[in-house]
């Protein structure tokens, strides 16, 4: 739709797509996208010529994470890192909870990286195709930060206790054959062939009956109270240890001049230690 500026929206043969749309910025969640990505949900929900929602990204990325650099502004402005964070914190749940209560089939097409809460909006659909180049990443560890975009609720759920812990702990990418092999998305595609697979895979549900008729209505609202039981555990209270640790701030400007937050830097050093 013309009014988006950092999303498209298109509807083609009852699938609608959904596409981050900042490509020379790798797609990152800003709070203008946030807003659109609500608005564009609940025209697909409303409209019963939808079927399916297809959410994917423009360019070599399909969602980097939250938008460090509009958070860094807000810090340096007075706000502090942590309101900054705070904020867009606030509104990715809220873009969460939205999805899952989404009464339609939901696919996330991941063409190429899905960095933190990049990756925690790809958890929120039901189904999950990668192309061969993208990698997932929970990124937060390594800027100070705890998962706070619902990965450390959804991703337990979908690939196994082990195997989420590794990817929040660790805070290390994972290629997209891993992410099939843990479960995480369902198909691997050459990249080039993402868009049509993607379609294809979604056309056996647009032909078969919507989801939201009154049962699936039920569905979507029996997962939205899942997440709304879990967001206890999105953990805002870590976030606010870390600000005190140089944790967010540190960690958001650290990635602005390219180096590791000082906590990870004096995690190296001891490991070094004799």
């Amino acid at each position: 739709m013309s009014d988006y500026r950092e999303i498209r929206y298109e509807v083609e043969d009852q699938i609608a797509t959904l596409t981050f749309n900042r490509p020379e910025h790798r797609n990152p969640i800003s709070v203008d996208m946030l807003e659109e990505v609500a608005s564009a949900v609940r025209i697909a929900q409303q409209d019963d010529g939808v079927r399916v929602l297809v959410i994917t990204g423009a360019g070599r990325a399909f969602c980097s994470g939250g938008d460090v650099k509009s958070m860094a502004k807000v810090a340096s402005a007075g706000g502090g890192a942590l309101s900054a964070r705070q904020e867009q914190v606030g509104l990715i749940q809220e873009t969460q909870l939205l999805l899952r209560r989404f009464p339609k089939v939901l696919i996330a097409a991941v063409n190429g990286a899905a960095y933190g809460a990049g990756l925690d909006l790809a958890c929120a659909a039901d189904f999950r195709l990668a192309a061969d180049t993208a990698r997932f990443c929970e990124v937060y560890v390594r800027l100070g930060l705890a998962p706070g975009g619902g990965g450390a609720w959804l991703l337990p759920r979908i690939v196994g206790l082990t195997n989420a812990l590794d990817l929040i702990l660790s805070g290390e990418p994972i290629d997209a054959q891993t992410a099939l092999s843990i479960g995480l998305v369902s198909r691997v595609v050459p990249a080039d062939e993402l868009p049509a697979a993607t379609r294809e895979f979604a056309r056996r549900f647009a032909l078969s009956a919507p989801r939201g008729s009154p049962g699936g209505q039920a569905d979507g609202a029996a997962r939205a109270r899942d997440v709304v039981r879990g967001r206890a555990r999105f953990h805002p209270p870590a976030d606010r240890r870390a600000a005190t640790d140089r944790g967010p701030q540190g960690g958001l400007r650290a990635l602005g001049s390219c180096r590791p937050p000082a906590s990870a830097s004096r995690d190296a050093e001891a490991r070094t230690r004799p």
